[in-house]
């Protein structure tokens, strides 16, 4: 015979348990049930608020990392794209110093390419979207917590959840199409403590099965859902009158749908290639326990900060945002001394399950896997890494406004004197919170908003300089002003210049910007003498890379240091005879010291191994084109341009065949190279 989860039990002493709902209180204090009718105001004042807190996103375009799940060449695809998409790994990438792919988020990439699919390229409506799942999360929470707190105030959840759509923190996992991932973890997570509570109320077997496939699917949108492992247990403990012996296998069938999400995957994707960056988060090189636990402590108490005071608000940080540093740090201590007394009140409280012990330990769960203590994380500390916490945080706020007030969130009703000074204060927070929100999602609208905006208050942080400077580089060599003329706007190459040189100055041993640094200078800058310092500086951070020998021997060619050009591209084909671009710029060289028939052989020796490739036509076209052998160098150009057309190619041909009066031809290479210019812009 099953066991009652609610068994009719006489009270202990001082109790009084209703054997129909979960108890929560000691003192029993049923409140009315709210109308389907009130619930319908409920859920349109939520839809409301959400679009009132982020509808300007509809107007913004992609920001960071939104390349990876939804302006995508596989995403791209639509519904064809789902297979592949459930095959392979959330993001793969192909860089000047190796290839990147981690994670499995299928789910979440799926929702792009539907979208995708149904309208195309918008990003307005993916944004909309992103506004619907918040409403979504907001009417699930708060009829959760109408659920737990069945005998407190319709007025005490509802302004929980009013307050937990408000916080500013909110606006990365918003306004940031790459950050559904959390949005739709977080749904998953609160989908399946539904079902849990229903499974915990009415015995179906098959309630708590749908509770752990909603928490698999979740586990498939983002790990971030992990701490509902152990945030379902804590609700049914304290909500439920469901014993421990009951939770614990509850708690077993998430852990192992957990190994099954984690492990399975791995069974038909490729191994994971990410490589940790001291400049993302130093503590992935450290191993003192103590540097760990006091760098964990000061990002601990960077979240409360935060929560408190959500000013400013930022993309990124790193390092060295959050300093690196032990337990003797006055900002370790403090974080030590106010969590160790937040636990030590959770745990007083917990077998008499105080309101305030479960927000605390809400708020402690969550917020555990992001501590840096055992883990590191990406950026040292991010605003996405607290969502979930927040709601902790918003659970204690509200209970507190209600105590300073001395009113009984359980009150039938509530005295207009009472809720007109609870309304007022949390609207005194509502009001900058809504404003804060609003005005941070306008720096979302774009990478140039974001980057800029942000770079002022992330002087320190190294991955914000590069990630400006990086943006603002790419910018210059997507313009076809600087295609065409090699100019490029001298403010701008200022800008470049000294965001990377600010991060070089914060971490000097890295070979990415400094490579960088030396290709700005090289490229937009013609300072040669400069970018071969940086250029041989990042070759001696490490000299098994190849991009700055490239660079360094274009940057000696420039000074028509031929020989140690030569040196430069022998090194890359000794290490890589099959380096096709260091091929190409070794036959430059030649051609630049008058070995004309050398410079051509060796790319008629590529035509033979690669004759799909345009660059051996292109570079033949230009040798001849120095021999002032027009008519050659076009033949070639044309046959480069058959193979695979560039706006430049385009260019050079539409401006030889006006000179040579064919209006036809001229014509023909506008037009294509106008078409490829468009392409490239979008």
């Amino acid at each position: 015979m099953k066991k009652d989860l609610f068994p009719k039990k006489q009270a202990p002493a001082g109790k009084n348990i209703s054997p129909k709902k979960p108890g929560f209180s000691k003192k029993e204090n049923v409140l009315p049930k709210v109308s389907n009718k009130a619930n319908r105001y409920f859920i349109f004042a939520f839809l409301l608020f959400a679009f009132i807190l982020y509808g300007n996103t509809i107007f913004n375009k992609f920001a960071v990392d939104d390349n990876l799940v939804t302006n995508n060449e596989l995403v791209e695809q639509g519904f064809k794209a789902i297979p592949q998409i459930f095959s392979t790994r959330y993001f793969s990438q192909q860089g000047n110093v190796g290839a990147t792919s981690a994670d499995y988020r299928p789910i979440v990439k799926a929702t792009f390419a539907i979208e995708y699919q149904l309208w195309g390229n918008k990003p307005g409506r993916s944004h909309a979207m992103n506004i619907l799942l918040y409403w979504a999360l907001a009417v699930i929470l708060f009829f959760i917590l109408k659920r737990l707190l069945y005998n407190y105030n319709i007025l005490f959840p509802f302004l929980i959840t009013i307050l937990f759509m408000a916080h500013p923190v909110h606006t990365e996992v918003v306004a940031s199409l790459k950050n559904r991932d959390e949005l739709l973890a977080f749904i998953c997570g609160l989908g399946s403590l539904w079902f849990m509570l229903e499974y915990a109320e009415k015995h179906k077997v098959w309630y708590s099965l749908l509770a752990v496939l909603i928490f698999f699917i979740g586990y498939l949108c983002k790990s971030s859902i992990l701490p509902f492992l152990f945030l379902i247990p804590l609700v049914l403990y304290f909500f439920t009158r469901m014993k421990v012996k009951q939770i614990v296998p509850l708690f077993l069938a998430i852990l192992g749908v957990i190994l099954i999400a984690q492990m399975g995957p791995r069974l038909f994707l490729p191994p994971l290639q990410r490589t940790n960056f001291f400049i993302e988060n130093p503590l992935y090189f450290e191993k003192n326990i103590w540097i760990r636990l006091g760098t964990g402590l000061v990002s601990l108490l960077f979240y409360i900060r935060t929560l408190l005071y959500p000013y400013p608000l930022v993309y990124y940080y790193g390092y060295n945002m959050i300093p690196v540093t032990n337990l003797a740090n006055i900002w370790a201590l403090l974080s030590l001394v106010i969590y160790g007394g937040l636990f030590v009140f959770a745990i007083m409280k917990f077998r008499e399950k105080h309101f305030l012990s479960f927000a605390i330990l809400w708020y402690l769960i969550a917020i555990a896997m992001y501590s840096n203590v055992v883990f590191p994380v990406v950026g040292i500390v991010g605003e996405r890494f607290v969502f979930n916490a927040s709601l902790g945080f918003c659970l204690a706020l509200v209970f507190f406004v209600f105590k300073i007030f001395k009113t009984d969130p359980k009150s039938l009703t509530i005295e207009l004197d009472a809720r007109l000074k609870i309304l007022a204060v949390l609207i005194l927070l509502l009001i900058p919170y809504t404003v804060l929100s609003v005005s941070r999602n306008r720096d979302w609208r774009n990478l140039f908003d974001l980057y800029g905006n942000d770079v002022k208050i992330l002087n320190n942080s190294a991955k914000a300089n590069i990630d400006y400077a990086g943006y603002l580089m790419s910018t210059v060599y997507q313009d076809q002003n600087f295609l065409r003329t090699g100019a490029v706007n001298q403010f701008k190459y200022q800008v470049i210049v000294s965001h990377f040189r600010r991060a070089l100055t914060l971490y000097p041993d890295n070979y990415l910007t400094t490579n960088d640094l030396g290709t700005v200078y090289l490229f937009m800058g013609k300072n040669y003498d400069s970018a071969v310092y940086f250029l041989r500086k990042a070759i001696a951070l490490d000299s098994t890379l190849q991009p700055a020998w490239v660079n360094l021997g274009m940057a000696y060619r420039e000074q028509k240091e031929y020989q140690k050009a030569i040196q430069c591209y022998e090194h890359i084909l000794g290490v890589n005879p099959n380096q096709i671009k260091a091929v190409f710029a070794l036959a430059n060289v030649y051609n630049d010291m008058g070995e004309f028939d050398r410079a051509v052989k060796m790319n008629e020796d590529v035509m033979k191994s690669y004759p799909n490739l345009e660059m051996p036509y292109v570079n033949i076209g230009n040798y001849y084109m120095l021999r002032r052998d027009t008519i050659t160098a076009v033949n070639y150009w044309e046959k480069a341009a058959a193979i695979n057309p560039s706006f430049e190619l385009c260019l050079q041909l539409n401006s030889l065949y006006i000179i040579k009066g064919d209006r036809e031809k001229a014509d023909y290479y506008y037009r294509l190279g106008e078409q490829i210019a468009k392409q490239s812009q979008q």
